[in-house]
């Protein structure tokens, strides 16, 4: 019989609470009453402790008896129980059972094996604990035992367990909507803030779940470590998605706090004492001061600008901080910590996805606003850009016709000799320039130009390049003598533009052509009687690049059959999916039409042009071809 009180007549169907009839005793003294659900250090037994708590009961004797068991909530830091003298349960390990090994969170629930039962007999139950940290509460002190139904005590982990599992996937789902928002670039930044604070506090939180200790066999030390950890760092990723919500940068007090409070966090990482451990823990307590100092700041000051953000996402702070003041105020007081702080955490998260959605619905607001704005002015610049373009469409065609009549109209009529010339700007106008001039019945003076570019600067400078040869040919037909003067003449005008020419005096009398070229492409000869080819080979500066160059001429025998084709490089540089058309399909085009007239050629060159390019000319296409006929 207990000298304390009558031995509890347990009730095996129900679970009950035993506040009474429990002793302590701490070797070698003698028991003494204590209350349970209290801390020991309270009852006069400061750390470190070793002692056993004595409970004693009496089993009705029924011929059905359901599973027994005592819930003892949280001891600290470790225990083992025995039933009328044999082990039946431990929680951590201490000296002289083993190395010491405290866990301090898991709820202990412990199973009344029905062999060890005494029925209408009196049954013992000794618990030993043993606590030696300074700052903990000591024993059975969270709540009273219960003792009775195994299965119904069990519904007491369940329920809490069950809060704590619908807590942490409440931040979970919060998490992972976050996750899409971040994919459809949706504030990235605040929604990646806030994602890192709802994985930081499901890393928080699980440890302190039965089912995390129970079915993942992660030692004590362990869990206490990542407890600790994430709830270092779930108030900077916090801290972090308040300044990316409201656009604030991070200034060097920010950095120092965030740098403090992760390098506290990294240290709980380590296996350190329980003292230093609860140390790091005070000291990072005390951080969380200018923690919120600098969030409410950062709130305050973005209210302006956003006024309703601010406001929810201030009220949740201060939900937040009143619940972490309370709870820090009774774990330092009783150590019976009711954990407010994570629904001040969960109360924040919401209010944090509803200021995110907030913004984002304004934001989606504004860019409604901006988009038909924006759609106004587009249809109001579009219809001045149509007016724009009608009116040079119209300059251009003009352009194009005034650009048409510096080309020769008709061929001149030599005895002995046909030319047939064709012009393909690639826009309604161009650089490509040629002009001829009968000299008299038997000569006849050739010029084909090519200006770098196209469009109407080219055309521009090739009206110049006109004028020039018109004026220089007044007074010498030397094609050497005109590219000269030419090439004096245009420096001071084009200011160095790349312009190739060549020019060419062919005289039927004498039987000759005289040539000379200023960086342009040779011309080839083709005999279509002979059927043979004959290749110049005619160096020159391009025009208006350097005062003192000097073009040189060269001659070539004329005889019956022959035909000259000048062209430009647009001709040779013709692309298709990077590849030139090129001389040699240039020579096949002229040998292959050489039984056709020189009009002929020309039409199935153009064809040919046309088709390698897939109908689109990328450049200027100029070429004129010279039939010697007697």
């Amino acid at each position: 019989m207990s000298i304390w009180a009558e031995p509890h007549i347990l009730d095996p169907f129900h679970k009950t609470k035993v506040p009474n009839g429990w002793t302590f005793v701490v070797p070698p003294g003698e028991p003494k009453p204590i209350e349970v659900g209290k801390a020991l250090n309270s009852q006069g037994y400061p750390p470190p402790v070793m002692g056993t708590y004595r409970f004693e009961f009496i089993v009705p004797d029924y011929e059905v008896l359901p599973p027994q068991g005592i819930y003892l909530n949280r001891v600290q830091e470790a225990d083992k129980i025995y039933l009328n003298g044999h082990l039946i349960g431990e929680t951590g390990n201490f000296e002289p059972y083993g190395r010491y090994n405290p866990n301090w969170y898991f709820k202990r629930l412990y199973f009344l094996p029905d062999s060890l039962l005494k029925r209408n007999s009196t049954n013992v139950i000794e618990i030993k604990i043993f606590y030696r940290n300074q700052t903990f509460p000591g024993g059975i002190f969270r709540t009273v035992p219960e003792i009775g139904h195994y299965d119904l005590l069990g519904t007491n982990i369940l329920i809490e367990d069950g809060r704590d599992v619908c807590i942490i996937m409440l931040f979970f789902g919060i998490g992972l909507y976050q996750i899409f928002s971040i994919l459809f670039r949706r504030q990235r930044r605040a929604n990646f803030y806030l994602l890192c604070s709802s994985m930081v506090f499901v890393m928080w939180r699980l440890p302190l779940i039965n089912a995390t200790q129970t079915y993942f066999n992660l030692e004590f030390n362990t869990l206490i470590r990542i407890f600790f950890s994430f709830q270092s760092l779930f108030p900077i990723s916090l801290m972090l998605f308040s300044y990316a919500l409201f656009r604030d940068p991070i200034r060097l007090k920010e950095v120092i706090v965030i740098s403090i409070v992760s390098i506290l966090a990294f240290i709980q990482l380590f296996d350190i004492d329980s003292n230093t451990r609860i140390l790091v823990l005070r000291i990072w307590e005390a951080c969380l001061i200018p923690i919120v100092f600098l969030v409410l700041r950062s709130v305050y000051r973005s209210s302006a600008e956003f006024k309703k953000e601010a406001m929810i996402l201030g009220t949740g702070f201060f939900l937040l901080c009143s619940a972490g003041i309370i709870d820090i105020a009774i774990d330092i007081s009783t150590g019976k910590n009711i954990y407010l702080t994570q629904y001040g955490f969960l109360i924040l998260m919401v209010f944090s996805a509803i200021t995110i959605s907030f913004r984002n619905a304004k934001n989606e607001k504004e860019l409604s606003e901006l988009t038909k704005d924006l759609e106004g002015r587009v249809q109001k610049r579009t219809k001045e850009l149509n007016l724009k373009n009608e009116s040079l469409q119209q300059n251009l065609h003009v352009a194009s016709q005034l650009q048409g009549h510096l080309l020769p109209k008709e061929s001149p009529s030599l005895d002995g000799l046909i030319l047939h010339p064709t012009y393909l700007p690639m826009e309604q106008v161009g650089g490509d320039f040629y002009d001829w001039i009968k000299i008299n019945d038997h000569k006849l003076l050739l010029f084909i130009a090519d200006v770098a570019g196209h469009g109407v600067p080219a055309a521009l400078v090739s009206s110049m390049v006109k004028v020039q040869f018109r004026e220089v040919a007044k007074e010498t037909n030397d094609p050497s003598v005109i590219l000269s003067r030419m090439n004096q003449a245009l420096i001071s005008l084009v200011s160095k533009y790349y312009i190739t020419a060549s020019c060419a005096l062919f005289d039927l009398e004498k039987r000759n052509v005289t040539l000379s070229s200023a960086g342009h492409p040779n011309p080839l000869i083709y005999n279509s009687s002979l059927s043979h080819f004959k290749f110049l080979n005619m160096r020159g500066m391009i025009l208006g690049w350097r005062e003192e160059d000097n073009y040189q001429n060269i001659e070539e025998p004329i005889t019956f059959g022959d035909r000259f084709f000048f062209y430009t490089d647009g001709v040779t540089e013709s692309r298709s999916n990077g590849k030139f058309f090129g001389e040699a399909n240039l020579m096949r085009v002229i040998k292959n039409n050489r039984n056709k007239s020189i009009q002929e050629l020309s039409e199935a060159l153009h064809v040919e042009l046309l088709e390698y390019s897939d109908s689109e000319i990328k450049d200027d296409v100029t070429y004129v071809i010279i039939e010697i006929t007697n």
